[in-house]
């Protein structure tokens, strides 16, 4: 049974009826961008979210057009609009001459109307404007809860809103952002322009499904580098759940760090949805797209805002959030590479309070050997070795499968084959127990047969290499001081 509303007013079931007939019917059978248009303007109308059916938003959901759209100079609605009035009425005079229920979108506007074909039934939207004027606000919410639900109801049953689904998944073809429900069907697409030639390797969250609001809907964020990055950078989409744009961040900014100045050429790198101090947010990771500097910014997932930033010397590749106080707040852990400057620097270690703001305030203090390049503000940090090995091959030691177990950390430093040296941490990152891979001692060897290296690997420099040296802040990964902790 359906649910009918008072006199004067559509049912759901009505409209439901009549937006499948009109789909199904030839006139709109092989226009797949009419009907996307249609079954969205219905689908907002009866959802009660009048203000959303404007022509940016239509735009944006339904044509696939950019943020940057502008009515002003790309006319798509409004030639599609005049296409879709006239194939309606091309119905209605055709095979949808005995359907009980006409939809109508009157020029001027893309709000559509709903009339009975015999000229009986109300020639308004299907608002109840009187709920919220008459008896009791329940009643009014009720009756809206039952209207979506008994017209989601009727469109699934069509087959018609498979354009409109709850997402779930994400594939990205070429440069096309396919966002699917949990039956596989096509909820939205966009289609950008030309990526950056490293986007598949530099970006290792290119989208994310997630209420990242708490609003209940789910939000699909995706990572853009386009082709001109170096110039431009990338920024952060986040898309509500029907595939309106929401905002969008740009990563970095200009930015000055001892002598240097670098400007905002950032390419996003890691997404995670947070809770800090009950209050959802975004973290993002983004690394400069030439020089050291990475940013970790704190969003509100509301309005695209960075509600704080850290710096770090040097590529972060990867982070994982846990509660490492047992407080029941979460801290970021990553690892990086900290190389500002010439060298290879060394791999690092880093735990971040969220907000970042909730560090302890660290002072340098005059004549400190190690003062922090880009500012400090972490909970603990750590350097790890660079093994010989990577320095005499010209390999970024770049560290690598960051875990967390329980109680320890776990990531790897690199060499130039398959393998390196895998360190077990606490959480104050000190080094509980390490080992090389099968090949380490064999290439070392080899490497010193070559006159690469000018010594065999002892027993003393493999008990160096297990040694990792913690800071207040982060230091200059390649500064000279750093010698005296590792002397291979």
């Amino acid at each position: 049974m359906g649910i009918t509303l008072p006199a004067g007013e559509v049912s759901p079931e009505a409209i439901g009826e009549a937006l499948a007939r009109v789909l199904a019917s030839q006139e709109f059978g092989t226009s797949k961008r009419l009907r996307r248009f249609l079954t969205y303007i219905v689908e907002k109308t009866v959802a009660a979210e009048l203000s959303i059916v404007k022509e940016y938003n239509i735009a944006l959901a339904v044509f696939d057009r950019e943020a940057t759209f502008d009515p002003a100079t790309d006319t798509i609605v409004r030639v599609e609009a005049r296409r879709l009035r006239n194939q309606l009425a091309a119905y209605y005079r055709g095979a949808g001459q005995s359907d009980p229920l006409v939809i109508d979108i009157p020029k001027g506007g893309y709000v559509p109307v709903f009339r009975s074909h015999c000229g009986k039934g109300p020639d308004a939207p299907p608002r109840r404007p009187s709920l919220f004027r008459g008896r009791r606000m329940w009643l009014a919410s009720s009756a809206v809860a039952l209207i979506l639900a008994a017209l989601g109801f009727i469109l699934w049953r069509a087959a018609i809103v498979s354009d409109y689904g709850v997402p779930n998944a994400w594939v990205l073809d070429g440069t096309t952002l396919r966002v699917l429900d949990a039956h596989n069907r096509v909820c939205w697409e966009r289609t950008f322009g030309p990526l950056d030639t490293g986007y598949s390797i530099l970006v290792a969250d290119k989208a994310l499904i997630a209420d990242i609001d708490g609003d209940g809907r789910q939000e699909v964020l995706f990572n853009l580098l386009p082709q001109n990055a170096g110039l431009t950078g990338g920024s952060l989409l986040c898309f509500e759940q029907n595939g309106t744009l929401r905002w969008q961040f740009h990563y970095g900014a200009p930015m000055t760090f001892g002598a240097r100045s670098f400007d905002s050429a950032y390419r996003g790198r890691l997404i995670r949805p947070v809770k800090a101090r009950g209050k959802p947010l975004l973290l993002t990771v983004a690394n400069h797209y030439l020089w050291y500097p990475s940013q970790v910014a704190l969003i509100d997932p509301r309005t695209g805002r960075a509600i704080e930033e850290y710096w770090h010397p040097g590529s972060i590749y990867d982070c994982v959030l846990h509660d490492i106080g047992g407080d029941g707040e979460e801290e970021a852990i990553f690892a990086a590479i900290n190389n500002p400057g010439e060298g290879l620097g060394h791999p690092a270690v880093g735990v971040l309070a969220l907000p970042f703001s909730r560090a302890p305030q660290r002072v340098v203090t005059p004549g400190d050997p190690f003062p922090p390049p880009t500012g400090g503000g972490e909970l603990e940090y750590a350097l790890l070795p660079t093994p010989d090995i990577d320095r005499v091959t010209g390999v970024l030691p770049v560290p690598a499968n960051l875990k967390i177990d329980r109680d320890r950390i776990t990531v790897e430093t690199p060499i130039p084959e398959p393998g390196g040296i895998v360190y077990t941490l606490d959480f104050n990152l000190n080094v509980l127990e390490y080992r090389f891979s099968d090949n380490f001692a064999a290439l070392h060897r080899r490497l010193a047969v070559q006159h690469l290296l000018d010594h065999p690997l002892t027993a003393e420099e493999s008990q160096c290499l297990g040694k990792a040296v913690r800071f207040p802040a982060a230091p200059d990964g390649n500064s000279p001081g750093l010698r005296r902790f590792w002397r291979f």
